[in-house]
Formats: structure tokens, sequence, C-alpha cells
């Protein structure tokens, strides 16, 4: 007797509502999720089953939340609510309009190893390879690696200059040196502990590495390899920044210092955010990045001193300075951000392989060394 009231009380309000579909109607994402609600009088919604297709009068059975590959161009996804007693629904037609993703597209391009650094020289990118102890010449014309020179000693950081690039190797504590018009490697420096932090001065001919295992910065001629000077800064340094009649190193230990270029006397010691990897001279300021913390410093070279903090997200390494936003590189998330120079706002983001590290700014384009991968990624319009 109660299964016969049930199913008169089914039979006397009609069955279930015509279904609600949630979820975009045109999108760049070929795999849309769909949410399905529909409600029927004295029936729990969790009781009601749902068939659906895309493009098909056939219809299956669905989740309530559906999801499916789609091709560029327009799509029907129709559905039917369905209730214990099998009753069904008006059918829902919804329009789906999958459309080709537009604006710049990230290219990965195999170089192998570990890509740790890059450099524009000579009308090439140039990539320090960490694990094949390599330094890779790379054609943007093309996407490929055109050269590939032995360098050993696990190579990490790069500058170019003076028709040379200039190789920090993490693992055999020298400084190699690449005449770009021949590919050929034409002096070993021995320098310190760890030098991976390199910069060229266009000024006077010179090249700055700063050391992570000794904490020394040292002055290098570019015209006789030759030592110039060198001091013991305290701090682990990846990394070299020239600008304002200054040099700038960052430092893992949460500071930037300024140095004075002629003595190598530190002018002064900016408590930044934690683990300044990076350090860039852009658009009147010195920034820098912070692995560890969730800022961009801005510090202003009139007073030495932190101007501003943008807030972003934390595990950014690498940064370039377009003359309008930042893009960086975010390890952790392995993503490459556009940011608002003003205020650090997230304007677009770019999924890309493990741990990227730098970022190049070259021949209009991005490009990002993928230092967990065996890829460098780029970034056209």
């Amino acid at each position: 007797m109660m299964a016969l009231a049930i199913l008169i009380s089914l039979l006397a309000h009609g069955g279930p509502g015509k279904p609600v579909v949630l979820g975009p109607r045109r999108s760049v994402n070929p795999s849309p999720t769909y949410r399905f609600v529909a409600h029927e009088r004295g029936v729990r919604a969790a009781q009601l089953r749902f068939r659906c297709a895309f493009d098909r009068p056939r219809l299956h059975r669905c989740a309530r939340r559906y999801r499916q590959w789609l091709a560029v161009g327009r799509h029907v996804l129709r559905v039917r609510a369905i209730d214990p007693a099998g009753r069904q629904s008006a059918l829902t037609r919804v329009a789906v309009r999958i459309v080709r993703r537009t604006g710049p597209q990230l290219q990965k391009i195999q170089v192998g190893g570990r890509p740790f650094s890059l450099a524009e020289a000579d009308g090439s990118v140039w990539v320090a390879n960490f694990l094949s102890g390599t330094v890779q010449r790379l054609d943007p014309a093309t996407n490929r690696v055109v050269t590939e020179i032995p360098v050993g000693g696990q190579p990490y950081g790069l500058a170019a200059g003076g028709g040379s690039v200039w190789v920090g190797n993490n693992g055999s504590d020298s400084v190699t040196r690449i005449d770009t018009a021949t590919n050929r490697v034409v002096a070993s420096i021995p320098i310190g502990d760890r030098p991976i932090g390199l910069a060229y001065d266009d000024g006077d001919g010179s090249v700055w590495v700063a050391d992570f295992g000794d904490a020394a910065v040292t002055k290098l001629d570019a015209a006789t390899n030759a030592v110039r000077a060198r001091a013991v800064v305290p701090g682990e340094h990846e990394d070299v920044a020239l600008g304002f009649g200054s040099v700038w190193i960052p430092s893992e230990e949460g500071t930037l210092r300024r140095l004075n270029p002629a003595t190598l006397a530190v002018q002064a010691t900016i408590p930044v955010a934690a683990d300044p990897d990076f350090a860039l001279v852009a658009a009147g300021s010195v920034w820098t990045t912070a692995y560890a913390g969730d800022v961009i410093s801005r510090i202003d070279p009139a007073t030495s001193s932190v101007a501003a903090r943008l807030r972003v997200r934390r595990g950014l390494q690498g940064i370039a300075f377009d003359g309008r936003d930042f893009w960086a590189a975010n390890y952790d998330e392995s993503t490459l951000v556009r940011l608002d120079a003003a205020s650090g706002r997230t304007l677009r983001q770019w999924a890309t392989d493990g741990g990227p590290r730098d970022v190049l700014l070259a021949f209009g384009s991005v490009w990002l060394a993928n230092s967990r991968a065996p890829t460098v990624a780029r970034l056209s319009p």
C-alpha cells in the first residue's frame, strides 16, 4: 500500500522540471565544465538523475558536473532530468561555442638537460644548461639549438657583452668565456666558491661575479680576463644588477647590498623580502623578487631604501620589464606571469614546465628557462 501511495504521489506532480545548465556558453577552454540543476516537488534534488549529450539526440547518463573535450566551433548540449519513477523532464538545449585562444602563445623548445639561465648575444639566445654541462646557442628564427659548447662545472649564471658570453660554473668554481663569433671557449678563469651571479658592464668593459659559496664579489677585466678587484660581501648570492652608479647584490638572507664599483665598499644594506634571488634595474628603481616571500620590493636609489612592496604570489624567481609590465617566473607554481608594475596584480599567466627560473626579453618574445625540465619556453605575440 505504501509503494502504491508513493507512485500515486509521483504521478500527481508531473515529474522533474526542465534542467538548468550552469557553465560557459563561449569558451577558449576545449574542456569546459557544466553543472546540471533540476527540481521536482516532493523529491530531493539528490534523487534526480541526468542524461545528456553534445551534438547528438541520443542521450547518455551524465553526472551533475559534466565535462567533455570539444573541437573549436559551435556545439549543442542536450540535457534531461529523470526522477526515481523514471519520468523525464522536458529537454534543455544549450548552444556552446569553443573559440581559438587569441593573444600570445607559449611554445616549449626541447633543449635537453636542465636549463638554468638565459642571455641574448650576437643574434641568438644562449642557454646555461646545468645538467648537461654545456652552453647552448638557440636560433630564434627556428627555435632550434644550433651549437652546444661543453663548459663543464654545472653552468648556472650567464652574462653577455664584449663579443662574449660569460658563464658562472656552480661546480668548478670558475667563469668560462665563450667567443660568440667562433662558439669556442677562450678562457676559464678561477674565481671562488660557486660563482653563479654575473653581470656585464658596458661602461667600462668589466664583468661582475657574485659567489654563492664564499660570499665574494669579483670584478673582472673583460679585455684581459684579469681580476681587478675582489671583496667579501656577506651572504649567499645568485645575481648581480648594475645601475645608478652602483653594484647591487641580492642575498638569500633577505638583503640587497649596494656597492661602490670603484672600491667594492658596501654603501647600504637594505632589508627586503625573504630569499631575493634576482634583482632588476628598471623604471628608475631597483627591484627584487623574493622566492620565499610574497612581495616584489622597489628600492629608491636616491635613498637606498624600500619605497614600495607589491603583493604577489610566493615563489617568484627571474623578472624582466617590458616598459609597462613585469614578466616573472613562478618556480613553485610552474607559471610565467605578467604583472602590473604599479600594483603587482596578475594580468595573465601561462602554465609551463617545472621550475621556471630565468626570464629574458629578446627578439620580440618572452623566454623562460625551466630548471626542472628539459625545455625553454617562448611566448610570442
